[in-house]
């Protein structure tokens, strides 16, 4: 049964428990009367919906699974019926979906690991009760309410720490009123500047920058800049020093400072209370970000790593399979790269795929994704990519690998590369699996270099084509 008991100096706040283990639910709720908050619990989340239907629920703490409806059942249900209320998922099991896909996919503020205590559980409630009391003080800020709302789905889609930071930019100009695009001002009037800044191991580093701000880095700033800032991720909370600092804090965790210089009229008008909660949103955001970096990123490359990047193969397939999209493979292979370390060094074998990572980075599109596949071999997934097309751009990066000049100690490391190619047409002619599509490449690749290296070869079927050069 539901039970409904509130704590004589009440904080204001109504928390709901959902657990379907009593006792962990019983213990969760006393820990929460203990901090003064109104506690409601439900043993699953149909009791839980008729809960939230009778009573104004500030937060939901939702076990992750449960028999009938799962978390992610409910929290589909609540936004359903509209409810807006603050909610964090807990977990206890290893196997369930990763955090940063809850966060992205599930309208949801905070996902607890069980193990990690009551603590940290807490520091999860702190966090979502205060963006929950940010949220109604600003319910007549409409417009900039809106704003925020429209900018979290951008904010939390998968992208890198840099366009984060220029789209969390982008979209506290838009808050503020003011453009780093075009502005029209009056004689006598200043345009807005902005800058992030991200703590490093002893200063903050300026990330992205616009305005007066743009092409300078933390040494270049002025003494009254350095300090708004550091004071901003010392103390929390925004600031007007005369300039606007907005500190970005995930929990307890400061993950950068906005800092804005704005005309003294609109510095004035701007709200702090509405700027908190999109700092919070935005501060999640590179928070998520930053994990997803460490886990999918190669420490030497700044590619992607293996596993993400035949984690991404496999989904472009699947998709490629439903839609008709081709989808191409790009294997590429340092031709004798232990020449490289046998003749200069470990070291200078490692600069070298360094300099190759970001080559690769610098040259392949948009659309594409380029990780580092095990050693010297590097890969390439081209999504919407026909062969034809896929030997235009693998010629392009052979001769980009073959021009590249590595100053080494005073000499010139020069290499080239062979590359494999592999094309899934996608629809009724789509391989089974990432492992045929790779294995087929991983062909093509390996006659590539037979044939004499430094070229491209694509594997059509059992039949391979010559679409390279002689090296």
């Amino acid at each position: 049964m539901a039970r409904l008991s509130q704590q004589q100096t009440s904080s204001g706040h109504t928390v709901m428990v959902v657990d379907d283990d009593g006792e962990l639910r019983g213990t969760v709720a006393r820990l929460l009367r203990s901090c003064g908050h109104t506690v409601l619990t439900a043993a699953d989340g149909e009791e839980a919906l008729q809960l939230v239907a009778a009573h104004d629920v500030h937060l939901m703490l939702l076990d992750y699974f449960m028999v009938g409806m799962t978390g992610e059942d409910v929290v589909r249900e609540l936004r359903l019926r509209g409810h807006e209320l603050q909610v964090v998922l807990q977990t206890g099991y290893a196997s369930e979906r990763p955090p940063r896909d809850m966060l992205r996919d599930l309208d949801i503020q905070g996902y607890h690991d069980k193990s990690e205590g009551p603590d940290k559980l807490l520091v999860w409630v702190d966090a979502a009760l205060k963006a929950h009391r940010h949220v109604r003080a600003i319910m007549a800020s409409r417009d900039g309410l809106n704003h925020i709302l429209q900018a979290a789905p951008q904010l939390h889609r998968l992208q890198s720490l840099d366009d984060l930071l220029r789209g969390i930019l982008l979209q506290l100009q838009g808050i503020l009123g003011f453009s780093g695009a075009c502005v029209a001002v009056l004689p006598g009037s200043s345009t807005g500047s902005g800058l992030v800044a991200v703590p490093g191991a002893q200063v903050f580093e300026v990330r992205v920058a616009t305005g007066r701000f743009e092409g300078r880095a933390w040494p270049d700033l002025d003494t009254a800049e350095r300090n708004a800032i550091i004071g901003a991720a010392h103390s929390g909370r925004p600031a007007r020093t005369p300039l606007t600092a907005l500190p970005l804090q995930a929990g307890e965790r400061n993950v950068g400072v906005v800092l804005v210089e704005l005309d003294p009229q609109a510095a004035a008008d701007a709200d702090l209370t509405l700027l908190e909660v999109f700092a919070a949103q935005a501060a999640v955001a590179i928070q998520n970000v930053q994990l997803f970096e460490l886990a999918t990123t190669d420490d030497l490359t700044g590619l992607m790593n293996r596993r993400a990047w035949t984690g991404r193969l496999e989904e472009t397939l699947q998709l490629g399979a439903r839609h008709g999209h081709p989808t191409s493979v790009m294997l590429i292979d340092v031709d004798h790269f232990k020449s490289v370390n046998d003749t200069y060094g470990h070291l200078a074998g490692d600069a070298l795929l360094r300099a190759l990572g970001a080559t690769l980075r610098d040259h392949v599109r948009a659309t594409d994704l380029a990780g580092r596949y095990g050693g010297e071999e590097l890969a390439v997934l081209l999504p919407h990519t026909e062969p034809a097309g896929a030997r235009i751009l693998a010629e392009r990066l052979r001769e980009r690998i073959a021009a590249l000049a590595l100053d080494w100690n005073g000499q010139h490391v020069q290499v080239t590369a062979s590359v494999g190619l592999a094309t899934d047409l996608g629809g009724a002619h789509s391989v089974p699996t990432s492992a045929a599509l790779l294995a087929r490449a991983d062909s093509a690749l390996y006659a590539a270099k037979a044939a004499g290296r430094n070229r491209v070869l694509e594997a059509a079927g059992p039949a391979l084509s010559l679409a390279g050069a002689e090296g």
